[in-house]
């Protein structure tokens, strides 16, 4: 094993780890005595669908004892783009996805499956992609009893048991930091807050010294570098023959090919430049940039195949960044959306908070835009197809409303249509259905199965009302 192992992959500095093709001249004396013939693994005939969550914190700007309705579309029923982007939806958030408008599903009547007697914001959080009872508490105390739906997605379906992509824009520390993502019950899963260091993790760059890693962000050398006296003993090698010399040239070649080409598993010029130009990825004033950097390295992670399933995390569990919106950096958010200056109940009112608070949800939805813009530029191995068409890019806060805290009518925005599973161009509201039933239909429509290979209609909490939502389903 461990010599097809060598002959396999080259380790270069840092433990950078190139795979290489199967050269016959190498394989020939073990395919004799073993009886069998090294070929191309079969590829899944199957088109991936992966999923992305994005969370935001804090509730939106719904309508709520005397305030009024800022968020939700003005009527349920057909979204298109001229509907979303209409005057009646003017004064509506979610107008900022109008261009998208025929590729969404805008699904209201979620409701939080489990009540939160100690904290609204540590209690939800952990609730999100779970749909799980959780221990109880306030700041970080909260465990989740269950498995995150990006897990169990990762589980089945990613490449080599691949653990999900689990990202956070926010500080390092806070009173309630990650908390959506989950490996088993009891079990958090650490958010990478630098999108430098997720997208050198994913080239498999992540173990090299910090000046290599540097400057292959920055597209000046390749992973072959890192190899190169390897690679040229092997290429020189009596042993090779001619044949097998042409298809390691090719190979690396491709190699190099795959690292600069913007449809692939390496960052174009501009997300480079961006990612380098990040100094502080947990500073609160490039939040909006971290995000936005963040859903460049997913949609590249798309589209290599890298991985199926990825959460991104915005700010803390009660988001206490202070956006800069129009020139103007407003209070925290989490002071926004108690409408006081304070983080409990008492403290002076903040001037016109509904309409501050609405400003933050609009630019939630540009950054969410910016993903759905980023997927929807690269072409799937479908014809006429985006990776968004085969994708689910899913937005979500795990409180319904600012000041109540709430647990009804959660926010939920389903981009794509994972291949056609999802029904989109709608608004609907499912009137009162708990999570547990929406993660089941995404789990569903990405491929996942339970293991007698039915749909998946039981994740969650094993009280629960198990089944599917059926107006989401082609």
């Amino acid at each position: 094993m461990m010599k097809t192992s060598r002959r396999r992959f080259f380790i270069g500095l840092g433990g950078v780890v190139l795979a290489l093709p199967i050269l016959d001249s190498l394989d020939w004396a073990e395919n004799r005595r073993s009886g069998r013939r090294w070929g191309v693994a079969r590829a899944d005939d199957g088109v991936p669908h992966p999923v992305i969550w994005v969370r935001a914190g804090n509730g939106v700007q719904q309508q709520w004892s005397t305030e009024p309705e800022h968020f939700w579309p003005a009527a349920t029923g057909p979204l298109t783009t001229a509907i979303l982007g209409g005057s009646a939806n003017a004064d509506r958030s979610t107008g900022e996805l109008a261009a998208h408008a025929s590729k969404l599903a805008i699904v209201k009547g979620i409701n939080r499956p489990f009540g939160t007697p100690a904290c609204g914001h540590s209690e939800s959080i952990v609730q999100v992609l779970t749909a799980a009872r959780n221990t109880g508490g306030t700041a970080n105390t909260p465990l989740a009893l269950g498995m995150s739906a990006d897990w169990r997605i990762a589980n089945q379906l990613n490449p080599a048991g691949r653990d999900p992509m689990t990202l956070m824009a926010g500080p390092t520390s806070a009173y309630i930091a990650e908390g959506l993502s989950w490996r088993e019950s009891g079990m958090r899963t650490s958010a990478e807050r630098s999108p430098a260091n997720q997208y050198m993790r994913m080239m498999g760059i992540s173990g090299a010294p910090p000046e290599i890693q540097r400057r292959i962000v920055a597209r000046r050398m390749s992973v072959n570098d890192l190899v190169r006296a390897q690679l040229g003993d092997l290429i020189s090698s009596p042993v090779l023959s001619s044949t097998d010399r042409s298809r390691l040239q090719q190979h690396l070649d491709a190699v190099r090919d795959t690292e600069l080409s913007t449809m692939s598993c390496a960052a174009d010029p501009a997300l480079t430049t961006e990612i380098t130009s990040i100094t502080d990825p947990t500073a609160n004033d490039v939040r909006p940039d971290v995000v936005r950097t963040h859903m460049d390295v997913v949609s590249l992670a798309f589209a290599c195949g890298y991985t199926r399933a990825a959460t991104l995390q915005i700010g803390e569990g009660n988001d206490q960044t202070q956006y800069t919106i129009g020139g103007t950096t407003l209070p925290r958010f989490h002071w926004i959306s108690h409408r006081i200056y304070s983080d409990g109940a008492d403290g002076a009112p903040i001037p016109d908070a509904v309409t501050l608070h609405q400003q933050v949800d609009r630019l939630m939805m540009q950054m969410f835009k910016h993903l759905l813009d980023r997927l929807d530029a690269i072409d799937s191995p479908i014809a006429g197809h985006t990776l968004l068409d085969e994708s689910l890019a899913i937005w979500t806060n795990d409180l319904s409303a600012g000041p109540p805290h709430g647990g009804n009518d959660m926010p939920w925005i389903i981009a794509g249509s994972a291949g056609g599973a999802i029904r989109t161009g709608q608004f609907v509201d499912v009137n009162g259905i708990t999570t547990n039933k929406l993660l089941n239909t995404i789990l569903t429509a990405v491929g996942c199965t339970k293991p007698d290979g039915s749909p998946v209609d039981d994740f969650g909490d094993s009280s629960l009302t198990p089944g599917l939502i059926p107006e989401l389903m082609t």
